[in-house]
């Protein structure tokens, strides 16, 4: 084993973090260190990380993960890492935790994205950016640009300057304007970089490596986002960068050329320059309206003056271009940001209609992303053919996350029902039993005195008469207990009317007399038809209006103006609650009319449906069991056997949510 394995952080809110691994190294989210690395604990600020997250260990030459028990899990291989769990790493291994992003490194080195680089302290070999000279010199530069002035030359609006040649300036423009097609379009970060080394060897024939680095100025460090040769990706101890060059393009804005870096006598005592064999270099900030966002560096082995002050001058545009890029890929990451904060926020506001079932949408979008993750990653043949990108799985996870929006559209009495009857129905149900028992009492007190009265009796007789009339007010009186207790238990949820055996509609038939004589049902004919045929909690009226909040959802969401990659969140929002039996709504699709994410997140709804703690009407059942209903839900024909495999195999169900 060459050297300390390592862990960079591609994703995340501490996006090109980079920490070496030794015996140990914890990661976690701690506010009081703050992010970085301290010691053998590596720091990130991502809220959904735990305070100690996940450690990385070694046992003899090999290297092992095990999960602390976090709050939200941690993501490898397409499984959870249960707690306590130990699982071998391999280089090249994508360990999920939060909303970042890491991959493992066995060799230093490896990674095309590096650690932050302090550049108040120079540029350290250990950390892959290796000074020319540990002492502050002047090279003997060629050439030195303002790249401020020219980028006004070649906007045209510095009318002073000598006019270049007609063949000049075509060159330049025709590089600045392929260089802003090529890269208009791109918002992904690392395809940007990936395509800014490309376009710079296709620019600059001579050019063997390209290098851009960013300046983060909050930690006054520089980041390497691209490390490439002609042939593709190359290792940090190739990479060198002069300090004081570095410190003259980034604080001074300037454009520098070196058409003999060996010819300087000042660089001859570095043994790796040396052996870099590095003959010619171009160096230019990346600058955006008078900011310095970092630097690109070309250079070559081929020989000296492999560049000219023509080439430099390119370069110092193409920076410029590149920097407009980095920009509007960093706005374009702060409205994701932005949009991401106002789809939480307004599933937020829609679940708090519904307290009994908070938390619902975003399980859902979180079982519903895993899902898709690792049908994209299944090998299984039916699936085979499914795959998702990057933009795609974000489309169905907000398509997830918006599924029950319309639920704004749904009275919020119905949304809260947790039994058949609504709870003042049950009282007024239980007053008029009550009613019932006083009617009851009154009428055989007013004939037991009409009769006294009357005096047609001995004491003796009349005594046993109230004694039976008695018995029969206690008799008929526990008679309407047990209806009573037959009603409650009737209006659960979970019972159908199936099985009380015909005790409803006993009830129905009963009537009593009120004060006046007039004959009243205890049990009346909504009241009836309620507890006989509600779905759950709901009666078929209200089992229509809740199935219409999908609809409500698709209206609402076609209103939103989606981007392109976005565009099918109303599609798949809109079908997740159909079946492949075409017994689903609101429109009955069946099979392939179905989309598949829709398919996806139907099983994810379920299962959180099923599982979930929190409903109004009955309890969360077990995970095991969950799943087994899922699984009579697929031998009906009502969801998808591969993706229930999916599901199950990949163990998707397990929640990252705590």
């Amino acid at each position: 084993m060459h050297g300390l394995p390592e862990l960079i952080v591609r994703r995340g809110p501490d996006s090109g973090a980079r920490a070496r691994i030794g015996d140990e190294l914890l990661i976690g989210r701690s506010a009081r260190l703050g992010s970085g690395l301290h010691e053998n604990f590596l720091s990130l600020s991502d809220a959904e990380i735990s305070r100690r997250h996940v450690r990385i260990f070694r046992e003899g030459d090999s290297y092992f993960v095990e999960d602390l028990g976090s709050t939200n899990g941690t993501l490898m291989r397409g499984r959870f890492i249960r707690p306590g769990q130990i699982l071998a790493l391999e280089d090249g291994d994508e360990i999920f935790l939060g909303n970042s992003q890491a991959v493992f490194r066995l060799r230093a080195g490896t990674d095309s994205q590096v650690a932050d680089i302090d550049l108040a302290a120079g540029i350290s070999g250990e950390d892959g950016l290796e000074m020319l000279s540990g002492q502050d010199f002047q090279p003997e530069v060629s050439m030195v640009v303002d790249a401020s002035r020219l980028l006004q030359r070649l906007r045209g609006a510095d009318r002073e300057e000598t006019p270049v040649a007609d063949e000049v300036l075509v060159k330049r423009m025709q590089a600045i304007v392929q260089v802003s097609v090529a890269l208009g379009a791109i918002t992904d970060r690392n395809e940007l970089f990936r395509r800014i080394a490309e376009l710079l060897f296709d620019i600059f024939d001579g050019a063997d490596r390209a290098f851009v680095v960013a300046l983060d100025r909050k930690r006054n460090k520089l980041r390497t986002l691209v490390r490439r040769s002609r042939e593709g990706e190359i290792a940090s101890r190739d990479f060198a960068l002069s300090r004081t060059i570095a410190k003259q393009v980034m604080e001074e804005g300037k454009a520098l050329l070196l058409m003999d870096a060996q010819g300087d006598h000042r660089f001859a005592s570095r043994d790796s320059v040396m052996n870099l064999a590095i003959r010619s270099v171009m160096c230019a900030p990346l600058l955006h309206e008078e900011e310095v966002l970092g630097l690109i560096q070309v250079d070559t082995r081929r020989g000296p003056e492999a560049f000219s002050s023509e080439d430099l001058e390119i370069l110092t545009g193409i920076s410029a271009q590149v920097a407009i890029a980095m920009k509007n890929t960093s706005l374009y990451e702060d409205i994701e940001g932005l949009f991401e904060g106002f789809v939480k926020a307004s599933v937020q506001a829609i679940e708090a209609r519904d307290p009994t079932t908070a938390g619902h949408s975003f399980r859902v979008a979180d079982y519903t992303e895993q899902l898709a993750i690792a049908v994209d990653r299944a090998d299984l043949p039916a699936v085979r053919a499914v795959k998702f990108d990057r933009e795609q799985i974000q489309e169905i996870r907000y398509a997830a996350l918006l599924h029950d929006f319309g639920k704004v559209g749904v009275r919020e009495r119905v949304l809260t029902k947790a039994k058949k009857l609504y709870p003042y129905e049950l009282r007024e149900l239980r007053l008029r039993f009550q009613y019932a028992k006083a009617c009851l009492e009154r009428k055989a007190w007013l004939d037991l005195l009409n009769l006294s009265e009357a005096g047609e009796m001995s004491p003796e007789e009349f005594r046993a008469h109230r004694a039976q009339v008695e018995a029969g007010v206690r008799e008929e009186i526990r008679k309407l207990d047990r209806f009573l207790e037959t009603i409650v238990e009737v209006n659960e949820p979970d019972y159908y009317y199936d099985k009380n055996t015909g005790r409803l509609q006993e009830i129905h038939d009963y009537r009593f007399r009120d004060r006046e004589g007039e004959s009243l049902p205890l049990l009346g004919d909504y009241e009836f038809s309620v507890l006989s045929f509600a779905h759950g909690s709901l009666n078929p009226e209200e089992r229509r209006e809740i199935e219409s909040h999908v609809s409500h959802t698709f209206e609402f969401l076609s209103l939103i103006p989606w981007t392109r990659p976005l565009a099918r969140i109303p599609e798949i929002a809109h079908a997740h609650h159909e079946k492949l039996d075409g017994t689903g709504y609101p429109l009955g699709l069946s099979a392939d009319e179905i989309p598949v994410q829709s398919k996806i997140m139907a099983i994810a709804d379920i299962y959180d449906a099923l599982t979930a703690g929190d409903r109004p009407y009955r309890e969360g059942i077990s995970s095991d069991l969950a799943l087994n209903i899922l699984e009579n839900e697929v031998k009906e024909g009502k969801l998808d056997g591969d993706l229930f495999k999916v599901f199950v195999d990949s163990e998707a169900y397990r929640s990252r949510l705590g």
